[in-house]
């Protein structure tokens, strides 16, 4: 049971990596990419020739066309030694490459569905696709058990698969079409964000226009941060209906601080929110409506930025995901169920994060600790290896300026996961490099919003025509409509603002406002 527990919410995590609705705004497009114009110049079957000293074609079979997806060549691919990858082509193509990325620690086949969805819609707008499971089967391999022992598959995870599949995918492409693709674009969310990073900073080339959604970029300190919170709020006794009350108290002191009582914070830096003065003590009775001394003493270290020794190494969590909002499956619930609590077995935070401390921070793998033991004292052994592979946080993009790529990130101000504040950091950072980064960085953030989506907050949005119409026609974002889903109907539009602008409304009409 608590197998099945853990498949299940790690398959809702990476849902993730297929973010917002990309295409969904096509025809408003300064580009007409979803034309189709080259077609295929040799045989499917024959591609399995194409083997390298690079890359092993393992099959190449034609896929009959859908109502919803034309016909397509798939084929399967295998970077030595263990990086699987598969590459969807289209008879007829657009002239674009389009990856997407992926969830938690990877190790999803391309047969998963949410995968296939990806492919899938991709693929009807015209695009070559293709993904990689980044070097392990988590099938085989569950959480982070594939790096116990094996640096080359925790730099494969790192790094090494994305680089190498889209490199083996544009030889591919070529090879197909007899022509190189024309552009080629990233789509991830969570540790898809911190590939999109890791991307734009080792391999400035790989791709031309990058979404980066949530990025976890900071990966190391999320680790920390993530042990840092489950250790304050697992053994705190609070449970979802109390979170539902500091959520209330939190956004009936904060709610309006924007101008607007809409039941979102647009920038929860703004809230000066207390959990000795602002939540009612119990007396008495402990009921859902107080808070006695243990859960407040758990409150105040979950909002406390994360310290390793003497060192800040990851921000104070903003308040906000506290609130009820929709979950990926559309159900209405905490932000913070089942990340910090989960009735139904193991918190979120906890599957994702125990097995760095086994498996990748340590010399030594340690396969049985206990990661709540962890005492912050100082830092673990390897972290500083660690931090060389898998980090992506290094400000200079200045290769990526140079090749002439644009990256667009986003993230909810509601993430009960990643803290969007790192993101804002980073921004810094670059601009502290290059003042006119936002020639090429943009930055969108979204109140209300949870993990990559869901939340009280408008949580889809089309990122992805944004970004070619950037990428090819020079159109910079200045904000990105947003919306909620009611029953495949657009609800509840507003704009997201280009960071730091945000948006306000007058006269009944939106408008960014910095």
């Amino acid at each position: 049971m608590r197998q099945q527990t853990i498949c299940a919410l790690i398959v809702m995590l990476l849902s993730s990596n297929s973010t917002a609705n990309p295409f969904s705004l096509s025809n408003e497009s300064s580009v007409d990419y979803t034309r189709t114009p080259h077609e295929a110049k040799m045989r499917c079957k024959d591609l399995i020739s194409t083997s390298n000293y690079d890359y092993s074609v393992l099959s190449a079979v034609e896929i009959p066309a859908t109502e919803n997806v034309p016909a397509h060549c798939r084929v399967s691919g295998l970077v030595p030694s263990e990086v699987r990858f598969e590459v969807n082509l289209p008879i007829e193509w657009n002239g674009r490459i389009y990856m997407f990325g992926n969830g938690g620690l990877a190790g999803r086949q391309p047969s998963s569905p949410n995968h296939q969805a990806s492919r899938d819609l991709a693929l009807a707008n015209g695009f070559a696709t293709t993904y990689t499971d980044t070097g392990h089967d988590a099938r085989v391999t569950p959480g982070g058990t594939f790096a116990h022992n094996n640096l080359h598959r925790l730099v494969d995870y790192g790094f090494r698969a994305v680089h190498l599949t889209i490199t083996s995918t544009k030889q591919i492409v070529r090879d197909f079409f007899d022509r190189s693709a024309r552009t080629s674009y990233w789509n991830g969310c969570s540790t898809g964000g911190r590939q999109a990073m890791l991307s734009a900073q080792r391999f400035p080339d790989d791709f031309d226009g990058i979404i980066a959604g949530a990025p976890a970029a900071d990966y190391s300190g999320l680790k920390f941060s993530q042990a840092w919170r489950v250790a304050a709020i697992s053994n705190s006794g609070l449970t979802e209906d109390e979170v539902l009350v500091l959520a209330d108290h939190i956004y009936e002191q904060c709610d309006a601080l924007d101008g607007m009582a809409d039941g979102l914070i647009s920038d929860p830096r703004r809230c000066d929110f207390n959990v000795d003065r602002d939540l009612p003590h119990c007396d008495g009775e402990d009921t859902d409506a107080c808070f006695d001394n243990q859960e407040r003493d758990a409150l105040k270290r979950y909002y406390a930025p994360v310290t390793l020794g003497d060192e800040v190494i990851y921000p104070a969590m903003p308040v906000g995901s506290e609130v009820l909002g929709s979950d990926f499956g559309g159900n209405q619930r905490s932000g913070w169920n089942p990340w910090l609590i989960n009735d139904n077995g193991p918190v979120l935070l906890d599957l994702l994060g125990s097995d760095f401390f086994r498996y990748m921070a340590y010399v030594e793998d340690r396969p049985e600790y206990d990661w709540t033991e962890f005492d912050f004292a100082e830092a673990p052994d390897n972290l500083d290896e660690f931090r060389a592979i898998v980090d992506a946080i290094d400000p200079d993009l200045s290769g990526f300026k140079q090749s002439g790529g644009k990256l667009l990130s986003y993230f909810g101000w509601a993430d009960p996961d990643i803290n969007p504040l790192t993101l804002i950091a980073y921004r810094e950072q670059v601009l502290a490099l290059d003042p006119d980064a936002e020639d090429y960085f943009r930055t969108f953030l979204m109140p209300g919003m949870f993990h990559c989506r869901g939340g009280a907050g408008p949580d889809r949005f089309d990122a992805m025509t944004a970004l070619i119409d950037w990428t090819e026609k020079d159109v910079a974002p200045e904000q990105l409509m947003t919306w909620k889903d009611a029953n495949g109907q657009m609800a509840d539009q507003r704009p997201s603002c280009r960071y730091p602008a945000e948006a306000r409304i007058s006269g009944g009409q939106w408008t960014c406002v910095r």
